[in-house]
């Protein structure tokens, strides 16, 4: 009987990967009392993103990379999780950490990833687990340095998860484009591939090997397990790692080696008292002094 479920059931969690969810804007920086407006920028391969800039006129920028498949740059939505998948009974809303950011000084740029949101689709329509994302990541901060509002102004990177990888492979990618742009520090919550994700949910073997099989099928042969320890020798500028120590859906093994092979100057921040992932993703809008004390001592 398991391996006839196998195959549907590994399917069934591969798209949960590959597929973002649809999700709207329930609000706009205006209802948090942030002035911002609407801007687009283009990607090395061809792709219009779209977000929002806020309080462009202060003197240094904070670029925020939300996490995907279940969020978009407003954040995570209940109510537009499937019925049968929803990890997580909380809003995040990634505003009130721009509501911190602003407070402290800093411009914030909130984008959607390409095939999130209102930013281009590619030509299959799914996720790569960072790879093919690490380039929106290169156009964010080409647009804060670009941008007459923005140019020359110092960057400080904000990642979460699956932006985390993105820009870890955008170092990878180029690292002295970033330099080049402004960027002076990261601060990376929680980095992690799908599979991973499903392989600490303690699926039997052969759902994993179905949905890695499937994974590979639908997104042109891209790596179920993203390796973003390949990707961090390459990063160029002071990181900060975060983690949820009881994280129960990561590999803190992985997170070790990541980490582990950044060059750069580095710390790692382990937050105690979450028993959830998705915690972390909140945590900043409650707990800011740390993130904001890493970028004062080094955006600048």
């Amino acid at each position: 009987m398991l391996q006839l479920l196998a195959g549907p059931a590994g399917r069934f969690l591969a798209n949960m990967m590959l597929k973002p969810l649809p999700q709207p804007f329930p609000q706009t920086p205006e209802a948090y009392g942030l002035a911002y407006r609407d801007v687009a920028f283009e990607t090395r391969d061809g792709l219009t993103l779209r977000g929002w800039l806020i309080n462009e006129d202060a003197p240094k920028m904070v670029i925020m990379t939300h996490f995907g498949y279940r969020a978009n740059r407003y954040g995570y939505q209940v109510k537009c999780q499937p019925r049968l998948s929803k990890p997580y009974n909380k809003e995040i809303e990634f505003c009130r950490v721009a509501m911190r950011l602003v407070e402290a000084g800093y411009g914030v740029l909130m984008y959607d990833l390409r095939n999130h949101g209102t930013s281009d689709r590619t030509a299959l329509g799914v996720g790569t687990g960072g790879i093919e994302e690490r380039f929106d990541v290169l156009a964010a901060a080409k647009f804060i340095a670009t941008e007459e509002s923005t140019q020359g102004k110092p960057i400080g990177l904000l990642s979460y998860c699956y932006g985390a990888n993105t820009t870890f492979f955008a170092f990878e990618e180029d690292a002295a484009a970033l330099t080049h742009c402004g960027v002076k520090a990261l601060v990376a919550l929680q980095p992690l591939s799908n599979g991973d994700y499903l392989s600490a949910m303690g699926l039997p073997q052969a759902v994993l090997t179905a949905a890695q099989k499937h994974y590979e099928e639908q997104s042109g042969g891209y790596d179920f397990f993203a390796p973003m320890e390949r990707a961090t020798p390459h990063v160029s500028v002071p990181t900060r790692m975060v983690q949820a120590r009881k994280d129960p859906f990561t590999n803190l093994g992985k997170v070790k080696a990541m980490f582990d092979g950044i060059p750069a100057e580095k710390e790692m921040f382990w937050l105690e008292t979450p028993t959830h992932r998705f915690d972390g993703y909140n945590w900043f809008a409650d707990n800011p002094r740390d993130m904001l004390d890493w970028f004062d001592r080094l955006v600048v």
